[in-house]
């Protein structure tokens, strides 16, 4: 199999001003197209250290990607770098100035210095990415082929999918995708995972099993060269873990919900606490979600929970505003303030400080469903937004897990 590697270039990047996307975008789009990944390397905007990375990568690699580095300012000094370290002198590249040209004069404005140095690249290059207005090209040196492609996410995803995966198989024929199933998980850590599915692992032994948390669900991604044999372990998989498995591939748990209240002819109502709009959110970002998504209201303060919800003074002057009862009579209020047939309501103490009637990370999720009311009673760890977040979709899963039975 061709082992490529990754040159990330940019001192914003090592020093923490930008967030590195392109190597995650690079390393995943070359091995779902069936490629080994040797090496991934960040470095700064230094010529030497760029000289150095490149000459180990070419020893080392079947092809390397190089991305940051290449634009018209001071501080780009990967094409200079790249020219003098395989010898081959910078000239004016003639497609790429008139791609340019044309660019410009369509667009009205001058050609400026800094234009110039955009198309001032290595003897022998061929431009990637002209069509976009970006400035990538091609090299090959000892018959391997090198890609510098611009820093730029969006543009570097762009000639990356259109320009250099297609380029690779043509220097790579046999090498053939694979296939990727992403199984998405909710109610279980990883090693309660695991330990369920050692027997299904062992009898697998040729599809490739990462365990990926994602919080706050775990993704299990099963990649092989035959789809039939890892649709076959998916299922199996599916069936051990059983209701926890709540989705695949890009399903989202929203969508999922969302589905199934379509399924059964439901709309639903949330009333939210702590979470603050964050289960509303998290619905209507599934297109289509007025269909089943009635209202949200968010209730924070008790006289809201008691002017809106008809939660009655007495129950939170009794019990506090997180609790048991409180929790089942914002379900049923919302419930029959929007006339839908469910009602999903949170409660509880996101920190950093809890309540007389209960800690930090304590809460309440109630759910009524045409008259029959369910409070589940939750102890949460970790920041405030992470409480808020395991919220949100605990009581979005409890909605799930109620709709499949």
């Amino acid at each position: 199999m061709p082992v490529g590697e990754i040159i990330i270039i940019g001192d914003e990047i090592l020093g923490g001003e930008v967030l590195d996307t392109n190597s995650f975008d690079v390393a995943k789009a070359l091995a779902e197209a069936g490629f080994s990944i040797a090496r991934m390397t960040a470095i700064g905007d230094e010529p030497t250290a760029i000289k150095k990375t490149l000459r180990g990568a070419i020893a080392q690699a079947d092809f390397v990607v190089i991305t940051g580095g290449l634009g018209p300012t001071w501080d780009d000094k990967t094409v200079k770098a790249v020219s003098e370290e395989l010898n081959r002198p910078l000239e004016r590249n003639q497609e790429a100035y008139n791609h340019l040209q044309e660019v410009l004069t369509k667009t009205g404005r001058p050609f400026l210095p800094g234009h110039e140095k955009m198309v001032i690249l290595p003897k022998g290059s061929k431009p990637l990415g002209i069509a976009y207005r970006a400035c990538g090209f091609k090299l090959e040196d000892q018959g391997k082929p090198l890609y510098f492609l611009p820093g730029v996410p969006q543009q570097m995803r762009q000639i990356l999918k259109e320009k250099v995966l297609a380029d690779l198989k043509n220097y790579f024929p046999d090498v053939t995708p694979v296939y990727k199933k992403v199984l998405r998980i909710f109610g279980l850590f990883e090693t309660e995972i695991q330990e369920k599915i050692a027997p299904i692992l062992a009898k697998f032994k040729e599809i490739k099993v990462s365990s990926l948390p994602r919080f706050p669900e775990v993704h299990l991604v099963l990649r092989g060269k035959d789809k039939e044999t890892v649709e076959k372990m998916a299922r199996e998989v599916k069936l051990t873990l059983g209701v926890s498995v709540f989705g695949e591939d890009e399903e989202t748990l929203p969508a999922i919900v969302g589905k199934l209240l379509l399924k059964q002819g439901f709309k639903l109502a949330t009333a939210e606490s702590l979470t603050g709009g964050l289960i509303g959110h998290l619905l209507t970002q599934v297109p289509g979600s007025s269909e089943y998504f009635e209202r949200g209201v968010i209730t924070y303060s008790n006289q809201a929970k008691i002017e809106i919800l008809g939660v009655p003074k007495e129950v939170i002057d009794q019990h506090g505003p997180v609790s048991e009862p409180t929790a089942r009579y914002m379900a049923e209020g919302v419930r029959k303030l929007a006339q839908t047939q469910v009602g999903l309501a949170v409660t509880g103490y996101a920190g950093p400080t809890g309540g007389k009637e209960a800690p930090v990370g304590t809460v309440f999720i109630g759910l009524c469903v045409e008259d029959k009311t369910e409070v589940k009673r939750f102890q949460f760890e970790g920041t405030r937004e992470e409480i808020k977040l395991l919220t949100a979709f605990h009581a979005l899963d409890a909605l799930r897990r109620h709709l499949l039975s």
